[in-house]
C-alpha cells in the first residue's frame, strides 16, 4: 500500500508530503516515535556521510535530510 499523502501550512505556503517515508528510510517501527531531539541529533550529520541509527548505519541523503528537517518543523509548530 503506498503512503498516504498528507498537507500541511507552513508559514502560510502548503506543503505536501507522504506520510511515513522518514520511518521507512529509518526502518523503525510505526509505534516508535521520533522526537525532536533525536531528528535533530541525525540532523547534525553532512550529506554523503555515514551514521547509525538504532544499531544501523545509513548514509545521509539530500532527501532524509529534507525529511528529517521537515519533522523537526512539523513537530515544533505543534
Amino acid at each position: 500500500m503506498p503512503p498516504k499523502k498528507a498537507v500541511v501550512k507552513i508559514d502560510g505556503e502548503k506543503v505536501e508530503f507522504k506520510e511515513g517515508t522518514l520511518r521507512q528510510m529509518l526502518r523503525v517501527p510505526k509505534d516508535m516515535k521520533l522526537t525532536v531531539p533525536v531528528l535533530k541529533k541525525i540532523n547534525k550529520n553532512e550529506v554523503g556521510k555515514e551514521f547509525t541509527f538504532n544499531g544501523k548505519k545509513f548514509k545521509m541523503t539530500p532527501l532524509m535530510k529534507k525529511r528529517v528537517t521537515l519533522g523537526i518543523n512539523l513537530q515544533s509548530k505543534r
